[in-house]
């Protein structure tokens, strides 16, 4: 998804071809006593042991990490457990309308109330009329209709989803807000709606660029023809470099009632995220892994690094985003930061299942590509269910970072965490 320039010229010249080789078999016995030779942070995880700096000693919720994404599980004498460091912890922000600790069956019974995907296509419709009319077909012709190919072509819209949900955790209601939902709606969609829809278009302009022809190329993107495939590669290129320059315009000209400096922190945090520091740093990385013969730990840390900054950085650029939309302290905004770090390397260790274990019509684009490519995936190295039990372990890490907020206004972060994990396509 680097940025690329128009005449069909962009910075790889390398078409698909084998990346972060490595000669160690994720079931060998040689893989396993290499293993255990590795950091604890990385026996435990699976992980480099520089994550061990982001991994800090928060309060661990009351939850379960693996059951469906309608429901959290609080057994009852749950309502404390030890975090990671052994300490005893409780969520003191789990409080019911009286003002009481609520007990764990209150905490599952909020949980299993709180219907996600109800509010996930609530989300995608609201994001879908937002992107609608912020990429209206004019002209030229051509590279708008090219913009709204991809753009309006379905998706999950997880991180707008993360954007708002982030915004409602942290944002006071004002008793006018709590009067009528219209008002309530009126201020997400003026504050917060802006930079959830930039968010979008420069995932879409991620995904546009990666399946080029001299990045993944890729023909299919959710069930339909890719970009350069309906329109070729020079307008490709175009409609996402268009995307990537509106995202910008779009959170400075249509956020209201925002303060101008948290305006600022948004628009230097999303790109941060962009960048060569982020997801265009993230796609160098893996043009020049290609062909490379690693030992596991260099994979491990390589293909970390990778998935850190292709994907979870934009993710952290959303519940970031949000928070500071709210009105965030700067503890909360680093609290905030952590979980979503967590997630999104969950988020792309999930991917590298799903590549191996589901069809192609299930995600919607070609399944079983970085086997055939011999591309180094967290299955490739560790296995299945090793890689499996790392998605869990960060969900838990960033369900921690959750501990010290409102109980019921967590509960979207929380359960948006678990269907990460928990997702098909």
């Amino acid at each position: 998804m680097a940025l690329a320039s128009a005449k069909g010229k962009v910075v790889a010249t390398a078409s698909v071809s084998p990346r972060c080789r490595t000669t160690a078999s994720s079931t060998s016995l040689a893989t396993r006593n290499h293993l255990r030779g590795l950091s604890s942070s990385l026996l435990r995880l699976g992980l480099s042991s520089r994550r061990g700096d982001r991994i800090g000693k928060t309060l661990s919720p009351c939850v379960s990490v693996t059951p469906p994404v309608k429901s959290v599980d609080v057994a009852e004498g749950d309502d404390e457990k030890k975090n990671r460091d052994g300490v005893a912890t409780t969520n003191a922000n789990a409080t019911n309308s009286e003002g009481a600790v609520l007990t764990p069956a209150e905490k599952a019974k909020l949980a299993q109330d709180y219907d996600l995907q109800t509010m996930l296509g609530k989300c995608i419709k609201l994001v879908d009329k937002s992107l609608d009319e912020a990429v209206p077909e004019q002209y030229p012709e051509t590279i708008h209709s090219a913009m709204r190919h991809s753009l309006l072509g379905g998706g999950k819209r997880i991180r707008p989803a993360l954007c708002l949900a982030a915004f409602e955790l942290v944002h006071d209601i004002t008793e006018e807000e709590a009067r009528d939902d219209a008002v309530k709606k009126s201020y997400l969609l003026r504050k917060c709606m802006p930079t959830a829809c930039a968010l979008e278009m420069i995932h879409t302009m991620s995904l546009i660029h990666d399946d080029l022809p001299c990045l993944d190329n890729d023909d299919f993107r959710r069930g339909k023809p890719t970009c350069h495939k309906v329109y070729g590669e020079d307008m490709a290129i175009l409609a996402g470099d268009a995307l990537l320059a509106l995202a910008f315009e779009h959170i400075a000209r249509e956020t209201k009632d925002v303060s101008p400096e948290r305006v600022l922190r948004v628009l230097a945090e999303v790109g941060r995220s962009v960048g060569s520091v982020g997801l265009v740093g993230g796609q160098v990385v893996d043009i020049q892994s290609e062909g490379k013969k690693m030992e596991v730990e260099e994979g491990l840390k390589t293909l970390e690094y990778i998935h850190e900054h292709k994907t979870a950085v934009l993710l952290e650029a959303a519940v970031v985003s949000g928070a500071i939309l709210g009105g965030a302290s700067d503890e909360e905004v680093e609290l905030l930061r952590r979980y979503a770090r967590d997630i999104g390397l969950a988020f792309q260790v999930q991917d590298d299942i799903l590549d191996v274990t589901a069809s192609t019509e299930e995600l919607g684009k070609t399944a079983g590509k970085d086997l055939v490519s011999e591309k180094t995936t967290y299955p490739s190295l560790l296995g299945l269910d090793k890689s499996r039990e790392i998605a869990d372990n960060l969900i838990e890490d960033a369900l921690s970072k959750l501990s010290s907020f409102d109980y019921v206004k967590s509960l979207p972060l929380l359960l948006l965490a678990k269907y990460i994990v928990s997702r098909k396509n």
